[in-house]
């Protein structure tokens, strides 16, 4: 296997806020640059550089968003990753999805290999110090691979820093990869502080989070259960009030999150967040919308399925349950209302503000004719009317703040809400159910909208269903579902009942993605192919 790629390191710019920004620095070699703590650092923050193929940007987005119940594709030339079509193959070579995850998240490993070897030669630090950067690298390594045996099984297992060209690789089973995974995290979680000097590090809190993830996907859930309540009773992090507030643009680092991958203004496209206009219609072909100071110019690549819309947020206030007007979470997370705000673009006998486009998703907006809404002065989709390209309302959760068609803004990776709903589940798959309705509704209550009445879940309804109908209301679009349908063996059922694209195609063998051909192709042993591809 081929891991000596072309490493950028980045160096810390001090600032009045200390985090992990970013600048070109140099590759990874023998220097002695890496023998100073100044130059070590150096190689510890390059250590997350792969992250930005992810969090994000597409090559992540698209092999957890679409093809799930909750979003399907869009526009673009990348459906394939929606409709499980026999184009989702090996020689699939489009940097943006199995291809760049598989390269990047390896260059990923082979940095940490190199920190945890080299941290010994380093010069003048403690011991504490290079304890803490030791379990840094841990941390990382076994999220880089907790990842990739998710989406592919049995991975190429190295636990040592690649120098040169190495072209034998072997598959590792899964359950070896997974021995580590626990193994690094546990270190990381005895060894990282609890706060971190730089923003966007990984802590022990974070290490607790990942863990408790990880004992999910292995149903071991009383190891599940502890961790994320370890991370709640920290006292570390805590619930914002309002949901909303999670996505202001100028609020990005705030009591909830756990962990964050950092961006800053000036950093090229490719480690901005290309999310918003990922999820952007193109209205862009509205005379008289800009949508660059939010969204950037949108390319619209995921859709709302119907599922998501009407069953799991309740688009009707007349059915019992939960619905778009007692749980905030649909208003504060989608846009429905486009406004002309193009003064050099507008069409005649309309002004700056007024309104030139609107998506509802009410009920009672579905039963309006086509007489009644040709009469409307904008234009008007009901949820039957969607298309490839205006479709559903836009998620606006990662809407930007800037007129930018990229901007420079922090992902959250991992926050407290999803903790409580990783206790709940782990508790009920427990048979705790008293306890696990504790959590869950500490979630779900605080996305009650004011003057109304959310329901609060029982433990006679608590089951899968209602966690995975829960974490699509709180986590939608965060770049999870895909993994979350496949851990709780949903990902078949879920997506044939509520993906009607994907419906047709997608099989067992799909709970696996193919190994990129390019690396089967360069491995001198055998490295056998992922079954059905």
């Amino acid at each position: 296997m081929r891991l000596n790629y072309i490493i950028i390191l980045f160096v810390l710019i001090l600032s009045s806020c200390a985090d992990l920004d970013e600048t070109m620095r140099s590759s990874i070699s023998a220097d002695a640059h890496f023998t100073t703590a100044d130059g070590f650092q150096d190689l510890t923050l390059a250590m997350y550089d792969p992250l930005y193929e992810h969090y994000g940007y597409e090559a992540g987005e698209i092999m957890t968003i679409p093809g799930t119940d909750e979003f399907t594709y869009g526009q673009g030339r990348r459906a394939l990753w929606n409709d499980y079509t026999p184009a989702l193959n090996p020689s699939y070579s489009d940097p943006r999805g199995m291809l760049g995850i598989w390269n990047e998240f390896y260059r990923g490993i082979n940095l940490t290999n190199a920190v945890i070897e080299r941290v010994d030669e380093v010069e003048g630090i403690s011991e504490g110090q290079k304890t803490s950067w030791t379990a840094e690298a841990k941390f990382l390594r076994a999220f880089y691979y907790h990842i990739l045996v998710q989406q592919f099984g049995d991975v190429h297992l190295t636990l040592e820093e690649t120098e040169g060209v190495q072209t034998e690789a072997s598959r590792t089973p899964a359950d070896e990869v997974w021995d580590v995974v626990i193994d690094d995290f546990e270190f990381a979680i005895a060894n990282l502080p609890e706060v971190q000097g730089q923003y966007g590090r990984a802590t022990a809190n974070a290490a607790r989070h990942a863990l408790s993830k990880v004992h999910l996907v292995l149903e071991n859930w009383n190891e599940a259960a502890n961790l994320a309540k370890e991370v709640i009773d920290s006292g570390y992090q805590s619930l914002l009030d309002d949901y909303a507030d999670l996505w202001d643009p100028s609020n990005r680092r705030h009591s909830e999150v756990i962990w964050a991958l950092v961006r800053t203004s000036d950093t090229g496209p490719r480690r901005d967040v290309r999310t918003s206009r990922d999820f952007s219609p193109r209205v862009r072909n509205i005379s008289g919308v800009d949508s660059k100071d939010e969204f950037g110019s949108g390319t619209f690549r995921y859709k709302a399925t119907r599922f998501l819309i009407e069953d799991v947020f309740g688009n009707d206030p007349n059915n019992d349950g939960v619905n778009i007007f007692n749980d905030t979470r649909y208003f504060a997370g989608f846009k429905e209302v486009w406004h002309y705000n193009d003064a050099s673009n507008l069409p005649e006998g309309v002004a700056l503000g007024d309104t030139a486009a609107y998506f509802p998703v009410a009920a009672h907006y579905q039963e309006l004719t086509d007489e009644e809404i040709a009469e409307k002065p904008y234009m008007f989709l009901r949820i039957k009317d969607w298309d490839d390209t205006f479709a559903s309302s836009p998620v606006k959760k990662f809407r930007n703040a800037g007129e930018r068609m990229y901007w420079g803004r922090d992902v959250q990776i991992m926050r407290l809400a999803e903790t409580y709903l990783i206790a709940a589940e782990a508790l009920m798959m427990m048979g705790n159910l008293s306890e696990a309705v504790e959590y869950f509704n500490v979630v779900r209550l605080r996305a009650q909208a004011p003057g109304e009445t959310i329901p609060l879940i029982t433990e006679s309804e608590l089951d899968i269903d209602e966690i995975l109908d829960e974490r699509a209301r709180e986590l939608y679009g965060e770049t999870m579902r895909w993994l979350d349908l496949k851990r709780t063996g949903k990902l078949l059922e879920r997506v044939r009942a509520h993906n009607k694209r994907a419906a047709p195609n997608i099989q067992e063998f799909h709970l696996l993605r193919p190994i990129p051909q390019s690396q089967i192709d360069r491995t001198t042993s055998d490295f056998p192919q992922n079954p059905g591809y």
